[in-house]
C-alpha cells in the first residue's frame, strides 16, 4: 500500500506541474523572433546554435538542421545572443524587428561555455580544477545502453570497462587508477543529487556530463569523491517553443568470435595420446575416430543468432521566460546473444523536469521527477568451474546435444561441474529486477541581488525482486536435484537527502568573488527478505509459489534491514582577477555513522590557481597561441565504502544453538565480530598540474600531471583463530597512483565539408606503499577452486598483482629432469618427466612451493586511449570511434585444465609431443602429477592490450520537411564493437573485477557485435 500511494502521489505531482507550466506559459505578453544563423566563412546553416534572450535566464531555444529557430520572449527582451561551440558568440538587437539573419564567425574553443561543478557552473576559461565535458553528441549515439558507457575513451584518464557483454551488465569505471582494495566507482551525482549508478537513465535524457578528476574538484564531495565524481545534468525545456521528439532503432547481435578449441576428431587424437602418455587403455578406437567428423560446436549451440535490440525514446519540451518543462519516456530492450530467452534486459523510463520562476525572477522552483522499472533475466558466466559458457569450452565435442529418445545427452567423458551446456540453460529459470521511484524538488530566492539561498529535498524509493524456479534434472553424477524448489528474495531501500546552499557572488571593479556554503542531511533505511522451499505440487515455472511447496524440512529464510546517517557541511570560494589569475579553495566536513565515536568526521580541503597566460601583454605578439591557461591545484577527499556497523561488534544468532537439558535446543547469540572505535575514514589526497591551450586557431590541447595518494585504507586485520570472533576492519594500507593525461582536439571547415577529430591518451603507474598487517600482504583473488590466491595486494607493486610461479620453459628430456637439482642434490621437481613445465626455483631451497611464486605481471593498464573522428558533408554525417587498452596482463581461466578430458584449446597441436617440438606448451597425460594445468602460472597469463573499433555511424538528415511541420528527420546506421586488435586469446580482452580480482577471465560473458539502423524525428 505504501507503494502505491507513493506512485499516487509522484504521478499528482506531475500532472499539477504539468498544468501550472502550460498556465504560465500562456499568461505572458510575448512576441515571436524568427530568422536563419550561417556561418560567416561559407554562408551555409548552423544547426544546433543556441539562442537565448538577453537577461532572461532559462528562455532560450536552439537552431534546427536549416540553421532556422524561432523564439518566443517578453516585450522587454531588446537582444538575442547566439552561442555555439566552435563559433564566436554574438549578442543581436531585436528592437522592432520580427526576422533576423545572423552570421557567426569561426573560433577554436568558446571559453564561455559553462561547465558544471559541484553545486554550481563556471566558465570554462575560469576553471582550475581538471574536468572533462562529455558532449550531447556522445550521448546520442545509438545503442547505448547505459549512459555511462559513452565515457569510454572520451576522457583521458578514465578508464571504462564493461563488466560483461550480458544484457543489463553494469559498467566499470576507475578515474586514474585503483586506490583502495574496497570499491573504485565514483560518485555519481544527477540534477544535483546523488545517484547509486547511471543504469535508471535513458542516455537521451541527458543534456551534460562532467568528470571530476582531481581533488580540487571533487574535494566539495569529501568523503564520497575519493574515486572521483561523475556530474549529469538532464534535459531542460526551452523557452519560446514547444519540441516533439521521437527517436526508434532496432538492430541485431551476434557473438563476436568462438574460442578456438578441438572438433571432435582433433579431441579424440589428443585424448589418446593422453591416455598413452599415462600408460592407461585408449578410450577411441581407430575406427571410431575415423567417424567423427567435427562433432558438436557447443558455442554455436548455446548462442542466439541475431539477438534483437530496440529502443523507443519519446519527449516533450517546451516553456516560457517563467516556466519550463521537458517530459520523456523510453523503452529499452536487449536479448543476449547466449541462452535464448534466459539472457535478456528490459527497461523503461520516465522523467518530468519543470521550473518555474515567481516576483519577477526573484524565487525559481522546480521539480525532477524519474521512474525506471528494470527486469531481468541472466545466466551465470565468470564463474571460475561451472556456468553453461565455461560448459560450452569444456565439453567434449564427441557428445550431441539430444539423445535419439530427446532427451538431453549426458557425456561419457567430461563430468563434474562441466556438463551440457543447453541443458544447464533449459533449466536455469532466475529473473530479477526493480522499480526505483526519485523525485527532487527546490527552490532558490534571490534574497539581495548577489545573495541566493536553495534548498533541495530529495527522496528515492527504489523495491527489488528476484525469482528463482529449479526443476527436477539430471545433467551427470554429481549436477541433478531430485525435488523441484522454488526461491524468492525482496528489498525495499528509501533515502532522504535535504540540501542548503548559500551562494554569494561580487565584482568590484576586475576583481570577481563567488562564496558558497551549505550543508546536508542524508538518511537512509532498508529491509531484505528471501524464502526458498522444495517440493513444488506442480514442477512447472507458473506454479512455482512457496505455498505450492511442501518439503518443510528444506524451508528457509532469512532478512536483515539497515539505517544510515550522514551529515556534511562544505564551502566554497572563488576569485578572479580580469579573467587572468583564478583561485579556488574549498571545505568539507563529512560525518558517517559507519565510524566510531572517537573519528565520526573528517575534514577535507583544497586549493587550486590558474593563469590565463594568454591575457598577459607579452603574449599579444603570440599570434599562434589564441588561449592558454595554466592550472595547479591541491586537495583532499575521503571514502568510506565499507559493510556499515565495522565499528563495533555485533550480535549473531546465526549457528549459535545450543542444548539445555534432554533435547532442548536453544536459541544462542554471541559477538560476531571485534570492535575497533578508531576506525576512520580513508583519506586520498591529490596534487594536480596542467594546462589548456586553443593554437594555430584550429587545434587545441590539454595536458594534467598528477600524483595521488591513498592512505589509511579500511582492510580487513587477520586474528588468531583462538579468539573465536571475526576478524575486525582497521585502517592499515597506503596506496600512488601517478599519471599524465594528454587531449588533442582538430576542428576545420573545407568548405561543405566539417572535420573534428578528437584524440586522448593517458598513463598511470600504481604502487602500493603500505599494508600495516602481520604478514604484510592481503590475498587476493582465486582463478578457481583449483588454483586459488593468484593476486595479491603487497607493498612496493601493484594492487591485485599477479602472483604466480614462473616458467622456465619445458624438459625436453629426462636429462634436464634429472639435472635439475637443488643445493642438497635433489630433484626441485620429483614428479616431473620429460614434456613437463619447468619452474624458476627463486628462493634456491630446491622446493617448488608458494617462496617461489613472485610479481609476473599487472592487470592494471599502463595506458588507455581514444580517437573519434567526425565529419559531415551536406546532408550525411559520419562518426568513427576507437578505444584501446595497453600494458596489462589477463589471466586466462576459460580452461578447465584440472579435468583431463575437458576439451582443449587448439594451441595444444603445438604442445610438447617430443625433444625439440616445443618450449612453450607441455605434454598431454590423463593426470598432472607436475602441476602443469593446476599449478597457478605464467603459463596462463596472456597480453591483455586492445584496440578496437567501437562504433562507426552513418547518418543522413532529409530536409524541407516544415511544410509537413517536421523540424528534423534523420535516418542512421550504426554498428559498435565492430573488431577488435588483440593478442588475446578469450572471447574479449576487456576483463574488469574488483581492486583485487581485475584481469581474471573465469568466463566473462562476450561483447556482442551489434548492427542497429534507426531513425529520429522531430516537430
Amino acid at each position: 500500500m505504501k507503494r502505491i500511494r507513493l506512485m499516487q502521489l509522484c504521478s499528482l505531482l506531475m500532472i499539477f506541474y504539468l498544468c501550472l507550466s502550460t498556465a504560465l506559459v500562456s499568461a505572458q505578453e510575448n512576441r515571436t523572433i524568427k530568422g536563419v544563423v550561417k556561418g560567416s566563412d561559407d554562408n551555409l546553416p548552423l544547426p544546433g546554435v543556441a539562442v537565448s534572450a538577453v537577461g532572461v535566464p532559462g528562455n532560450g531555444t536552439t537552431t534546427d538542421q536549416n540553421g532556422q529557430f524561432q523564439i518566443t520572449v517578453s516585450k522587454s527582451v531588446s537582444a538575442l545572443l547566439f552561442r555555439s561551440i566552435g563559433m564566436n558568440s554574438k549578442e543581436v538587437s531585436i528592437q522592432n524587428n520580427q526576422t533576423l539573419e545572423v552570421s557567426l564567425s569561426p573560433a577554436t574553443q568558446s571559453l564561455n561555455d559553462v561547465v558544471v561543478v559541484g553545486y554550481g557552473t563556471q566558465k570554462k576559461s575560469l576553471v582550475t580544477g581538471a574536468i572533462s565535458s562529455i558532449s550531447t553528441k556522445d550521448l546520442e549515439v545509438a545503442g547505448l545502453m547505459r549512459a555511462d558507457q559513452a565515457l569510454q575513451g572520451k576522457a583521458a584518464g578514465v578508464s571504462v570497462m564493461m563488466n560483461s557483454g550480458q544484457p543489463g551488465a553494469g559498467v566499470s569505471i576507475r578515474i586514474r587508477g585503483i586506490g583502495t582494495n574496497g570499491s573504485n566507482d565514483p560518485l555519481y551525482i544527477v540534477d544535483g543529487y546523488p545517484a547509486g549508478d547511471l543504469e535508471s537513465i535513458n542516455p537521451k535524457d541527458i543534456e551534460t556530463m562532467e568528470v571530476l578528476k582531481d581533488a580540487a574538484s571533487a574535494a566539495i564531495y569529501g568523503a564520497r569523491g575519493a574515486n572521483g565524481v561523475v556530474i549529469v545534468t538532464t534535459k531542460r525545456g526551452k523557452n519560446g517553443q514547444y519540441k516533439v521528439n521521437y527517436d526508434y532503432y532496432y538492430g541485431i547481435q551476434n557473438v563476436r568470435k568462438y574460442i578456438d578449441v578441438l572438433d571432435a576428431t582433433q579431441y579424440a587424437r589428443i585424448q589418446n595420446e593422453a591416455y598413452f602418455n599415462s600408460n592407461l587403455p585408449l578410450p577411441f578406437s581407430i575406427d571410431e575416430i575415423s567417424k567423427m567428423g567435427a562433432g558438436t560446436n557447443w558455442q554455436d549451440e548455446v548462442s542466439y543468432h541475431n539477438a534483437p535490440i530496440q529502443s523507443h525514446q519519446a519527449s516533450l519540451s517546451g516553456g516560457s521566460d517563467r516556466s519550463t518543462f521537458n517530459t520523456s519516456f523510453s523503452y529499452f530492450s536487449q536479448d543476449g546473444t547466449l541462452a535464448k530467452g534466459k539472457s535478456k534486459f528490459d527497461r523503461y523510463t520516465g522523467r518530468v523536469n519543470t521550473e518555474q520562476k515567481y516576483l519577477d525572477g526573484m524565487l525559481t522552483t522546480g521539480v525532477n521527477l524519474s521512474f525506471t522499472n528494470v527486469k531481468r533475466a541472466s545466466i551465470t558466466s565468470n564463474s571460475g568451474n561451472a556456468g553453461p559458457i565455461l560448459s560450452a569450452i569444456n565439453m567434449d565435442p564427441v557428445t550431441p546435444v539430444m539423445k535419439d529418445d530427446g532427451t538431453f545427452a549426458i557425456s561419457r567423458y567430461v563430468s563434474q561441474e562441466i556438463v551440457n551446456p543447453v541443458a544447464r540453460i533449459y533449466y536455469s529459470n532466475g529473473t530479477s529486477g526493480y522499480t526505483r521511484l526519485i523525485g527532487n524538488a527546490f527552490g532558490e530566492l534571490s534574497i539581495l541581488k548577489n545573495l541566493k539561498l536553495r534548498s533541495t529535498l530529495g527522496y528515492t524509493f527504489q523495491y527489488d525482486q528476484g525469482d528463482n524456479y529449479i526443476p527436477i534434472y539430471y545433467l551427470n553424477s554429481t549436477n541433478f536435484t531430485l525435488a523441484s524448489g522454488t526461491s524468492k528474495t525482496s528489498a525495499e531501500n528509501k533515502y532522504l537527502n535535504f540540501e542548503n546552499t548559500l551562494t554569494y557572488n561580487e565584482t568590484i571593479q576586475k576583481n570577481s568573488f563567488s562564496l558558497l556554503i551549505g550543508n546536508t542531511i542524508n538518511k537512509g533505511q532498508g529491509s531484505n527478505i528471501s524464502a526458498s522451499k522444495n517440493g513444488l505440487l506442480y514442477d512447472d515455472p507458473a506454479y512455482a509459489y512457496l505455498d505450492l511447496a511442501k518439503d518443510n524440512l528444506s524451508a528457509s529464510a532469512s532478512g536483515g534491514a539497515f539505517h544510515s546517517a550522514f551529515l556534511s557541511y562544505f564551502g566554497r570560494l572563488n576569485y578572479d582577477y580580469d579573467g587572468r589569475f583564478m583561485a579556488t579553495a574549498t571545505f568539507r566536513a563529512d560525518g558517517s555513522f559507519r565510524f566510531g565515536p572517537n573519528n565520526k568526521f573528517g575534514y577535507f580541503p583544497s586549493i587550486s590557481a590558474g593563469w590565463n597566460i594568454s591575457k598577459e601583454h607579452f603574449m599579444e605578439n603570440q599570434q599562434w597561441i589564441n588561449n592558454l591557461k595554466l592550472r595547479a591545484s591541491w586537495g583532499q577527499t575521503g571514502n568510506d565504502r565499507i559493510d556499515d556497523y565495522k565499528f563495533v561488534s555485533t550480535i549473531s544468532t546465526y549457528a549459535r544453538n545450543y542444548y539445555w537439558g534432554p533435547n532442548t535446543q536453544m536459541i544462542g547469540a554471541s559477538p560476531n565480530g571485534v570492535s575497533n572505535n578508531d576506525l576512520k575514514w580513508e583519506t586520498s589526497e591529490q596534487t594536480n598540474i596542467g594546462f589548456d591551450a586553443d593554437f594555430l586557431s584550429d587545434f587545441n590541447a590539454t595536458f594534467d600531471w598528477y600524483s595521488k595518494k591513498t592512505k589509511d585504507l579500511l582492510l580487513t586485520i587477520p586474528i588468531p583463530l583462538y579468539v573465536g570472533n571475526g576478524a575486525p576492519t582497521g585502517n592499515a594500507g597506503n596506496v600512488v597512483n601517478k599519471g599524465v593525461e594528454l587531449t588533442l582536439g582538430y576542428k576545420k571547415d573545407f568548405g561543405k565539408l566539417n572535420v573534428s577529430l578528437n584524440v586522448n591518451g593517458a598513463y598511470n603507474y600504481n604502487k602500493v606503499t603500505f599494508v600495516g598487517n602481520a604478514t604484510g600482504f592481503i590475498p587476493g583473488s582465486d582463478a578457481s577452486n583449483q588454483m586459488q590466491g593468484v593476486t595479491r595486494m603487497e607493498a612496493g607493486y601493484p594492487i591485485g598483482y599477479f602472483w604466480l610461479y614462473t616458467m622456465d620453459g619445458i624438459f625436453q628430456n629426462q636429462s634436464e629432469v634429472s639435472q635439475h637439482v637443488g643445493p642438497n642434490g635433489n630433484k626441485i621437481q620429483p614428479n616431473a618427466v620429460p614434456g613437463d613445465i619447468r619452474y624458476k626455483d627463486l628462493n634456491g631451497d630446491g622446493i617448488i612451493d608458494n617462496r617461489d611464486r613472485s610479481n609476473v605481471g599487472s592487470p592494471h593498464p599502463k595506458y588507455n586511449y581514444g580517437f573519434n573522428l567526425s565529419m559531415r558533408y551536406a546532408n550525411f554525417d559520419l562518426n568513427v570511434f576507437f578505444n584501446g587498452l595497453a600494458g596489462n596482463k589477463i589471466f586466462n581461466s576459460l580452461h578447465r585444465w584440472d579435468l583431463p578430458t575437458a576439451n582443449y584449446p587448439v594451441a595444444v597441436l603445438n604442445r610438447w609431443h617430443g625433444e625439440g617440438t616445443s618450449n612453450t606448451f607441455p605434454r598431454v597425460s590423463a593426470g598432472d602429477a607436475n602441476g602443469n594445468f593446476t599449478n597457478p602460472s605464467d603459463f596462463f597469463l596472456e597480453d591483455g592490450s586492445y584496440l578496437r573499433l567501437k562504433n562507426l555511424s552513418l547518418g543522413y538528415t532529409i530536409k524541407g520537411l516544415s511544410k509537413y511541420k517536421i523540424n528534423n528527420l534523420r535516418l542512421y546506421a550504426t554498428g559498435t564493437n565492430l573488431f577488435v586488435l588483440t593478442k588475446y586469446t578469450g572471447f574479449d580482452p576487456e576483463v574488469s573485477g574488483s581492486a583485487l580480482g581485475l584481469g581474471i577471465d573465469r568466463g566473462v560473458y562476450p561483447q556482442p557485435r551489434t548492427f542497429i539502423f534507426g531513425a529520429s524525428i522531430g516537430f
